[in-house]
């Protein structure tokens, strides 16, 4: 685990020399409510700040099913704006595909989320907008730490998208996270993490190193876990 967790921290350093970091703020609030023991809603909204201020905001309203403990998928509708480099925003309409799987071994969480995302209106632009369409696989680990509300998290996510002139999907971002959780009252769920957005096979293209801050509230029908409101990562992204 601790082998695991340093690799994670220090691998981009070994590869993010190709292209230059910009660095960015990212705030997210989420409100979740459980229509029974196995539905919920949520709305989720995101912002993300660079040197010129706002760069990127994003609504998302989801719908969750959980299966059993282990298989949670869900749909996402997210409507995104995005400054581009002449200051003017663009916009376009997204939709993901999740399914989260979970399984816990004592106090510790292997998590593995798969998300297929499609915008429906994508500009072609100079700013690095959110792709069009893309596969993402995220495996993640999180900790439960006896006797508090911490939980640390840390997690790889890899994106696999369409690229210009060559047919099939390739590999061109890594988005590393290494994060503390914590949750209180069973409801209020709080996070603050780094991640570093990493471009592959694309040079010239601006990596990100990322703060950023998630606060989720979650209500309706008790389910007698609310625990579980800590075993997820807030992260929407």
């Amino acid at each position: 685990m601790r082998n695991f967790i340093f690799v994670l921290l220090f691998l981009p350093a070994f590869t993010w020399g190709q292209n230059s970091t910009v660095f960015q703020v990212w705030n997210e609030l989420g409100l979740s409510y459980k229509l029974d023991k196995k539905q919920s809603l949520a709305f989720d909204l995101t912002t993300r700040h660079g040197a010129g201020g706002i760069q990127t905001f994003f609504p998302q309203l989801s719908y969750r099913y959980k299966v059993n403990k282990y298989i949670r998928p869900s749909i996402d509708y997210r409507y995104i704006g995005s400054r581009t480099l002449e200051g003017n925003f663009t916009y376009q309409h997204r939709l993901n595909a999740n399914l989260q799987l979970a399984y816990d071994i004592d106090r510790l969480q292997l998590g593995l989320r798969l998300r297929y995302q499609y915008s429906a209106n994508r500009l072609a632009d100079n700013f690095e907008p959110e792709f069009g369409q893309a596969f993402r696989i995220k495996p993640s680990l999180s900790y439960d730490i006896k006797k508090t509300d911490l939980e640390p998290q840390v997690a790889a996510e890899f994106f696999n998208s369409p690229m210009d002139g060559q047919n099939g999907y390739h590999l061109n971002r890594i988005r590393w996270s290494v994060g503390l959780g914590y949750t209180f009252d069973a409801h209020h769920s709080f996070e603050i993490a780094y991640l570093y957005d990493q471009r592959i096979n694309s040079p010239g293209a601006l990596n990100r190193a990322i703060l950023n801050f998630s606060y989720a509230y979650s209500f309706g029908q008790e389910n007698g876990k609310q625990k579980e409101v800590s075993r997820r990562s807030p992260h929407f992204l």
